[in-house]
């Protein structure tokens, strides 16, 4: 054994010591041991291997720890891959100096020479700073991540930092919305009363929008947008004609949208709308009112059936947007009186009348009037009549803890 290949296994070692502390109950996931880094010697092609066999694949750099049963393991020209059964439970060198474990790209990641990652799955390395089962191994501190970070989390506006902007199609945009998917998006302009929908190559990523259609808005002065759930029916909020209805042949895609109906609003200057999760409830604000308005919904998602039901005062003193986080404990309002976004915790979840003010952050340009969130909770979006612009904000959702 080399001196390189003794001081790996020591710090494989370490870092084995490390995890039977932080994930005791993961232990035998990880292939604990080292016993295969000095196994029998494997040229290339593929193999298999039984119950609690040791073996090595490719060179020094592509070497493997074999503690599973039905595992093939593919030695490429760069690297060693995994399959079979139980993919999920070897522990693979990267080639770099870290290791990988399974399949899913999780494992033992080296940066530089002081700092180590250990990650259970790719989608839990530091960089993605989610919640699971990662810890931070330097020279001298061990860190595990912690499952209720202090840092920030989804859905929450205090950890939310501007991240980029686009131009709307428009030059009054008011409204603003997603697919389900975030392969598009969408903004409502007061000044051309239209709609307007962008294609995204990105999902739920900005720059990657290009503008491709638009359709007229069923009345002057439209404000607000929303989709139902599966982008069969398409929501449109104006100052001159309250809520309207349209049914949408193609999910998601405006061109196919013809109106259906029309509901009169609680207040007169409506600005907003939005949905609860199963359509039983819609809401509005009003800029007259200063109101968040709510509705019940006896046919769910379709306006016709919506009566008031209660209100609350808005916190901005011109308030425009509202949305919901993904379960309903918290609301959001963003207004132009003071250029900010609100944030509502909520204790029974899509009530208005449970919800009380949080915090509060400022928006990019000062003036949004609508808001909405990505799937996960992970990225802001507003759109300003002031600058016509869309903003990205990025949600810090993960901390590190000091064991």
């Amino acid at each position: 054994m080399t001196e390189d290949d003794t001081q790996l296994e020591d710090r494989v070692e370490q870092l084995e010591e490390t995890i039977k502390k932080m994930l005791p109950s993961r232990r035998e996931a990880l292939g604990m041991g080292v016993a295969g880094l000095a196994g029998a010697s494997l040229m290339s092609g593929t193999a298999s291997a039984g119950s609690s066999q040791v073996g090595t694949i490719g060179s020094a750099s592509q070497q493997v720890d074999l503690f599973v049963e039905d595992l093939e393991i593919g030695d490429t020209v760069n690297g060693a891959s995994v399959s079979g059964a139980a993919a999920g439970e070897a522990l693979l060198s990267d080639g770099s100096g870290g290791f990988i474990f399974g399949s899913g790209g999780g494992g033992i990641y080296r940066n530089g020479s002081e700092i180590d990652y250990v990650a259970l799955d790719a989608s839990n390395l530091p960089a993605a700073t989610g919640s699971g089962d990662v810890a931070l191994v330097t020279a001298s501190d061990e860190y595990v991540e912690d499952a209720s970070p202090t840092v920030g989390s989804a859905f929450d506006i205090s950890s939310a930092s501007h991240s980029t902007s686009i131009n709307t199609q428009g030059s009054a945009p008011e409204g603003i919305a997603w697919n389900d998917d975030g392969s598009r998006l969408y903004d409502v302009d007061s000044n051309l009363d239209k709609i307007h929908q962008y294609t995204l190559s990105t999902p739920f990523d900005i720059t990657s929008a290009s503008f491709s259609t638009s359709i007229n808005t069923q009345g002057g002065r439209p404000s607000g947008i929303a989709w139902n759930n599966d982008g069969s029916r398409l929501y449109e909020v104006g100052v001159n004609t309250g809520f309207s209805q349209y049914t949408v042949s193609t999910p998601f895609d405006i061109t196919s949208a013809s109106f259906t109906s029309s509901a009169s609003t609680q207040g007169a200057d409506p600005r907003d709308i939005a949905w609860n999760d199963d359509g039983s409830r819609l809401y509005g604000i009003d800029r007259g009112t200063k109101n968040i308005n709510q509705y019940s919904v006896s046919t769910p998602f379709d306006i016709t059936s919506a009566s008031f039901s209660s209100t609350i005062n808005a916190q901005d003193s011109d308030p425009r947007g509202i949305v919901w986080n993904d379960d309903g404990s918290r609301l959001y309002e963003c207004g132009v009186g003071d250029g900010d976004i609100y944030q509502y915790t909520v204790s029974t979840p899509y009530d208005i009348t449970s919800a009380s003010l949080s915090s509060s952050i400022n928006a990019q340009d000062g003036r949004p009037n609508s808001i909405a969130w990505n799937n996960d909770g992970s990225r802001l979006y507003d759109v300003d009549d002031g600058s016509d612009n869309f903003n990205e904000y990025n949600v810090v959702t993960g901390g590190w803890q000091r064991l």
